[in-house]
Parts: structure tokens; C-alpha cells; sequence
């Protein structure tokens, strides 16, 4: 191939002489102090991220449990054994930590009095207006 047809040729591109750059990272040494402080921020990213979805999968595996007690048939007290126990307290504790943003959500959203909040979750009205008075107050309005 002559040198003409080489600056020109399809599969290499134009050359005009100048040396190409590479379009990879260099190689980063792992025991150097920068490769050390990159590898440790990746690890950290990696465990950071990796705690981040369990606690996703753990939440929704939490609210598919309070679920499927709410909907499950009703429960002979005098029959319950420790798994039944166990799901349901944890069905439970579930449910306890939404209740106020289920509350918030209600009145703010849907424009539900604290009367009929309190109906629905089978609590006092009372505590159901003191939720909304404080999460007025925690917001300004």
C-alpha cells in the first residue's frame, strides 16, 4: 500500500501523522497510594450500594408479610403458634412505622378528616388530629 493510500484508507481513517489517543483509562496500580484511595471509595460505593438494596428487598418483603396478614383469614387467638406470632408482630411493627405518613397522606391528599382517618385505622380521632396538628406545625403551615 503506498503512503497516499494509507492516509486515506477507509478502514484506518484519515491520518494526518499525529499519534492517536487511547480511549482506555490508563492501568491503575493498585498498591500506589491513588490506586489504594480508588479502590477503597469503589469498595466503599459497592457496600454502600449493596446495603441500600437489601434494605429495599427487606422493606418490601416486610410490607408483602403486612399484606397478606391484613388479608388473611381471621385468626382463633387460642390457636396461634410462633410462627403465626411472629409473622404478625412483624406485620405489626410494619404497619406501626407508616402510620403516620399513611395519616398525612390521607388528609393531605385525599382531604379525609382525622374523624374518618381514625375510623379506617380503628384509632382514636384524637391521636389521629394530633399526628396532623404536629406535622402542621414540623412544616410551617
Amino acid at each position: 500500500m503506498s503512503k497516499d493510500n494509507e492516509q486515506h484508507s477507509p478502514r484506518r481513517g484519515k491520518s494526518n501523522g499525529a499519534a492517536r489517543q487511547s480511549t482506555t483509562a490508563p492501568a491503575l496500580d493498585p498498591t500506589s497510594p491513588q490506586g489504594k484511595l480508588v479502590t477503597g471509595i469503589l469498595q466503599l460505593v459497592e457496600e454502600h450500594e449493596t446495603s441500600l438494596h437489601a434494605a429495599r428487598e427487606q422493606e418490601r418483603e416486610r410490607a408483602a408479610l403486612a399484606r397478606e396478614v391484613a388479608d388473611g383469614p381471621e385468626l382463633d387467638k387460642n390457636e396461634l403458634t410462633l410462627a403465626d406470632v411472629g409473622r404478625i408482630r412483624r406485620a405489626y411493627k410494619t404497619a406501626e412505622e407508616a402510620t403516620v405518613r399513611v395519616i398525612i397522606q390521607a388528609h393531605e391528599r385525599e382531604e379525609r378528616s382525622a374523624t374518618e382517618i381514625a375510623r379506617e385505622l380503628d384509632m382514636s380521632p384524637s391521636y389521629v388530629s394530633r399526628v396532623i396538628r404536629e406535622h402542621k406545625a414540623a412544616a410551617g403551615k
